[in-house]
């Protein structure tokens, strides 16, 4: 039986790859399964209508006849995603559709009544998808989905309603996972890393954050299940080796969240002679001037900093559980190891004003950082400031398909958006930060 997995997709060149279809995919591979992975919309530089191109990969994954066709999603991705699934219905009509990622565990119920999906899975997905490919009935498997009752972690649709199961438990022992299946990637159609410069690929060390951010999905958890550093070493020199790849990106939340671990994964680095450069994420003070060299001598060239904002009542009322000064000293390590640092910060967090924008673009300033990355704040389902904004002090205008936008106590929609144009021009006219703008929805329903 085959399983085909949609990630994106994107139409060529890509040069990132998420790890969620991977790591599905080798598990139903080490269950005995076939997994194709599908990331990139078939080449057609004839075409950049996103409907003809979507409907080009409907009839690719039509002819590979799948049992399964499971798909993840992204919330700024959800119309399009849903149209996905009605393409690929239309050509296989008796294929059970799987959505999984931060969308479906936050909102199963309203994917599930308003598209083709006939199953979520909530939180981690491996050994779920496994379970439903193993139980999957040789005919009729759409008719009833009677046979998915008792199974955890699902949301799937009975007549018109959404039957939740009991959640499932995160995996406790993530040694026990198999590497990602890279191979099903085809990696040879990446483009070289934007910021490395090379072709690199993914890799987590640890799942689960223990953080609350009042903007932020956390679909995994907030147990930390850390992997041995025997363990990520040993994917890293698959990936080196074996793959011929010359980069990583460190996708952890926050690097470094555990020294003493991250200590033994670069001395592992180190000592098992990796040609390897990566790049990786962290904030506040998590990294001391020790750690920050044994980074740049296992190869790390590069951390991105989620600072989210230098001013401590947008950082408290936020839950960052960081101050500004912690953000300061955490950059200030880094770059007096030699790392450039890229600090993100975000605009419209709860008890964001005028004044704290301020704060925040004068201590973007004071950093030493080259560049600062901006964006708007957007609030995700699943989200703590989605499900309680009277709580945060915020308010939030919903539009169709999940599109919607935040406005604090001190400013408007319009404010936000000032605020942004104005610290972007601020930054430039310093002539020491480079400010480039992640994110800025903006929707013509507005």
């Amino acid at each position: 039986m085959m399983v085909a997995l949609i990630a994106g997709p994107c139409k060529p060149p890509r040069s990132v790859q998420g790890l969620g279809l991977p790591y599905l995919a080798a598990g139903l591979e080490r269950a005995g399964f076939e997994a194709r992975i599908l990331d990139l919309y078939p080449s057609s530089p004839d075409t950049d209508d996103p409907e003809e191109l979507d409907a080009q990969l409907a009839r690719l994954v039509a002819a590979e006849h799948p049992a399964i066709v499971g798909m993840t999603i992204h919330t700024p991705a959800y119309a399009e995603r849903v149209r996905l699934a009605r393409l690929i219905r239309e050509r296989l009509p008796d294929a059970l559709l799987v959505a999984g990622g931060h969308h479906p565990s936050s909102e199963p119920a309203a994917l599930l009544r308003n598209s083709e999906f006939d199953v979520c899975v909530v939180g981690e997905g491996e050994e779920t998808l496994v379970q439903i490919a193993q139980r999957l009935p040789a005919r009729g498997a759409r008719r009833s989905l009677d046979w998915l009752k008792g199974m955890p972690g699902v949301v799937y649709r009975e007549g018109r309603r959404a039957v939740r199961t009991s959640a499932r438990r995160p995996c406790a022992d993530t040694d026990a996972l198999p590497f990602p299946a890279h191979h099903l990637l085809r990696l040879e159609n990446y483009a070289p890393h934007p910021l490395l410069g090379v072709r690199s690929t993914g890799l987590v060390s640890y799942r689960g954050c223990p953080l609350a951010c009042a903007h932020c999905c956390n679909p995994l958890g907030h147990a930390v299940r850390m992997r041995s550093p025997a363990n990520v070493v040993d994917e890293i020199e698959v990936l080196v080796k074996g793959f011929g790849l010359p980069a990583l990106n460190v996708y952890d939340n926050l690097f470094a969240l555990d020294r003493e671990h991250t200590r033994a994964v670069c001395d592992g680095i180190v000592r098992r002679k990796l040609q390897v450069i990566w790049d990786c994420w962290t904030a506040g003070d998590l990294v001391d001037s020790e750690l920050a060299a044994r980074l740049r001598a296992a190869g790390c060239v590069r951390g991105g900093f989620g600072a989210e904002s230098f001013d401590d009542k947008v950082l408290r009322r936020s839950q960052r559980g960081f101050t500004a000064a912690q953000h300061m000293a955490g950059i200030a390590t880094l770059k007096a190891s030699g790392l450039p640092v890229e600090p993100f910060l975000m605009i419209g967090l709860p008890g964001e004003s005028k004044e704290s924008v301020r704060r925040t673009v004068e201590g973007a300033k004071r950093s030493g950082a080259e560049k600062v990355c901006l964006s708007v704040h957007r609030p995700w389902p699943g989200t703590p400031v989605w499900r309680n904004p009277k709580g945060f002090g915020v308010r939030i205008v919903r539009g169709p398909d999940f599109e919607a936008y935040i406005e604090t106590e001190r400013l408007s929609r319009a404010g936000i958006l000032d605020a942004l144009e104005w610290a972007r021009e601020e930054l430039r006219r310093s002539g020491h930060v480079e400010a480039d703008v992640l994110r800025c929805d903006r929707y013509a329903w507005e």
